[in-house]
């Protein structure tokens, strides 16, 4: 009997490896996972959907287990379970602390990586997923009558935007770095696969429409801003509040340009400040839509290291996909008042859209280096193979083409229960605290009893057009 080549045992590892490889990329990914809780949170189902996440962020491996408390976070809210939602931000907070003091994986040195796709590396989350953790859970202290917490939740909010700035030139940096590094130890060029013309083509017709999207400050969220003026306004501490109040009213107008709603809380606030008092006003937010969904999208990349032979050159990479159904408006009115309807403050399109194109650059070096090493490890081996036989070489050529198009994925995990937009009103109180919301273009209002305060926030969730609105109504006073 014929003793295995070195050849042979080398096929056999790296075929161990494939089947590693696949059984990885066999499970469900992310987006699959999250149909259940889709279906449940798109018909306003908000209860069953915060079932399912809470489930899910209970048995979730290291992988994905940020975004499932993420999601457990979210629709606990809409739910109606504030103290449940307090809880799974704070496992949220807790990982992403743990994540920041660990190194990420170089896409220059550790070969292995590259081997597989990203999406069996845990995810760490977005600066927006950080920014909006921090927001939700400074409106769940809000709603328990906790304003120190939310203070503090807001300034760490805050703190988070100045962040990620910083995080996103160190990102460019370390992708021009590795860029480089890789071209120079004959490794993928990554910078001459993004200048061929082809290439270059391609990407401007896939992520051209992006730009069209408007774009606030980089890594500033204007409702967050927006709700720490709010905050600000309704329980001054100090005339520094009522002057930061300003700023940040000022600076969300800035963002968003004219606001019918953001004029008069720039004018009230200068009010206050010259020393009139505070009647008794409710605000309104409405939180509309579902954010961006994340999608995969192919792109043919030149192959510059390896023989046109090499049978697979189309490379995953992620795309956005803008989710178009949802309530554009809601109308709030008081026994025999005027009807006053919310407006644009927020639009979480742009701020999904504008990181995301901040880290498209790093998303590409990877993305091209990773490529280019399994082309080349797969090249490399059915040459090795081509004195085996037709039977080896052609199980090689079979596994090599099954094994790219398991391993080549690109990442599209995502917050799903994310908002498309944030919108506000204000309208005095009403003296007998009773307040009817409509979805704007329809007759038909739902009474919201508001608390027996002079000073109210009514927070109103709607998934998409038609789903069954969550409403919560607390006092900021």
């Amino acid at each position: 009997m014929n003793q295995p080549t070195s050849t042979h045992w080398g096929f056999i590892r790296t075929s161990a490896l494939w089947l590693l490889v696949l059984l990885m990329n066999g499970c469900a990914s992310y987006t699959d996972q999250t149909q259940s809780i889709r279906a449940e949170w798109n018909v306003g189902n908000y209860p069953a959907a915060a079932q399912i996440a809470s489930q899910a962020s209970a048995k979730s491996s290291s992988t994905n287990t940020v975004l499932w408390d993420l999601e457990a976070g979210a629709t606990a809210r809409a739910a109606g379970d504030t103290a449940g939602s307090v809880e799974a931000f704070k496992r949220a907070d807790t990982l992403f602390d743990y994540w920041d003091t660990q190194p990420e994986i170089s896409i220059s040195r550790e070969s292995a990586s590259l081997l597989i796709n990203p999406t069996v590396l845990p995810y760490r989350g977005t600066d927006y997923d950080r920014i909006m953790e921090s927001t939700y859970q400074a409106l769940n202290y809000l709603q328990l009558g906790k304003l120190d917490e939310a203070r503090v939740e807001l300034n760490r909010a805050l703190e988070r935007q100045r962040t990620a700035l910083r995080n996103n030139a160190d990102r460019l940096a370390k992708a021009q770095a590795a860029s480089t590094q890789s071209a120079s130890n004959g490794g993928y060029n990554a910078q001459r696969a993004q200048e061929d013309p082809h290439f270059k083509q391609q990407m401007d017709q896939v992520y051209g429409p992006l730009s069209a999207l408007h774009s606030y400050e980089n890594y500033v969220n204007p409702f967050t801003t927006y709700l720490q003026g709010l905050c600000l306004l309704a329980r001054p501490q100090s005339p520094a509040d009522l002057e930061s109040a300003r700023v940040d009213f000022e600076r969300v107008r800035a963002m968003i340009g004219a606001n019918p709603a953001i004029d008069a809380d720039c004018d009230l606030v200068r009010q206050i400040a010259s020393g009139s008092t505070l009647q008794p006003t409710t605000w309104v937010v409405f939180e509309t839509g579902t954010a961006p969904d994340r999608l995969e999208t192919r792109i043919d990349i030149p192959l510059f290291v390896v023989s046109r032979d090499v049978p697979y050159v189309g490379v995953a990479f992620p795309l956005l996909k803008l989710n178009p159904l949802y309530d554009n408006g809601l109308v709030a009115q008081s026994t025999g008042g005027v009807p006053v309807r919310t407006s644009l403050v927020c639009d979480m399109d742009s701020v999904i859209a504008l990181e995301f194109r901040n880290e498209m650059p790093d998303v590409v070096v990877k993305t091209l280096i990773s490529a280019g090493a399994k082309a080349a490890a797969l090249y490399g081996i059915e040459a090795a193979t081509n004195n085996d036989g037709n039977v080896v070489n052609a199980l090689v050529r079979i596994a090599g083409t099954v094994y790219q198009a398991g391993a080549n994925r690109a990442d599209t995990r995502t917050w799903v229960t994310l908002p498309k937009q944030f919108q506000v009103c204000r309208l005095p109180t009403p003296t007998d605290h009773k307040l009817y919301i409509a979805r704007a273009g329809t007759s038909e209002s739902v009474e919201v009893d508001l608390p027996a305060s002079p000073v109210n926030l009514v927070y109103v969730k709607s998934s998409t057009i038609g789903s069954r609105l969550s409403i919560a109504a607390f006092s900021l006073r």
